[in-house]
């Protein structure tokens, strides 16, 4: 009972150390009532139970995690020193773990992009130029990608194949039934 309140439980909410509970209250009474501090005072009194909280927060905050399940869980790593058993800070490492440690991935797609847009292509779109540049930075590998389906869309869509000298007029639907490209497939699927 305190103050006619009765005093229970509550399992959700962590115990705190209690060793390092004490010694952050005695160091927040050290700073607000003493204006001058001991020349012997140790490292250890000088230790936050709060050390890295903020950081944390503000992790969580910026990678969108649970902000109360990561602090617990990095309260937890500082008591045991043990990353592989603490399962609630994980989602938060895993976040931090995606962040590029360099820009040379970005400078890579610069470079990419300024051998893409030259001045004889200068007339493409951003759409074109991000399509381009998804392919040649991320792109599927060369021995894997299967381009068939994509050139025959092309040709029955009326555009032009590579090896014709001057571009034909477009063919109408009817005429184009007449006129196929079956010569051209069974050779390229041999």
């Amino acid at each position: 009972m305190f103050k006619d309140v009765p005093l229970t439980n509550n399992r959700s909410v962590p115990k705190i150390n209690s060793g390092q509970f004490f010694k952050s209250l005695a160091n927040n009474m050290r700073s607000r009532l003493f204006t001058f501090q001991a020349s012997h005072s140790s490292t250890a009194d000088k230790y936050d139970i709060q050390y890295g909280d903020k950081n944390v927060r503000r992790f969580a905050t910026k990678f969108q995690v649970d902000e109360t399940s990561n602090i617990r869980g990095f309260r937890e790593f500082k008591d045991t020193k043990k990353l592989s058993l603490i399962h609630s800070l994980r989602p938060l490492i895993v976040a931090i773990n995606t962040v590029a440690i360099s820009s040379s991935e970005c400078e890579r797609s610069f470079s990419t992009m300024n051998n893409t847009v030259t001045w004889k292509r200068n007339a493409l779109t951003p759409n074109h130029i991000s399509s381009l540049l998804l392919i040649q930075c991320v792109g599927p590998p060369t021995n894997s990608f299967i381009p068939s389906s994509y050139v025959k869309s092309w040709i029955l869509s009326g555009k032009r194949v590579a090896e014709e000298n001057c571009c034909p007029k477009k063919i109408k639907l009817e005429d184009k039934k007449e006129h196929t490209y079956d010569k051209l497939w069974n050779y390229l699927n041999k």
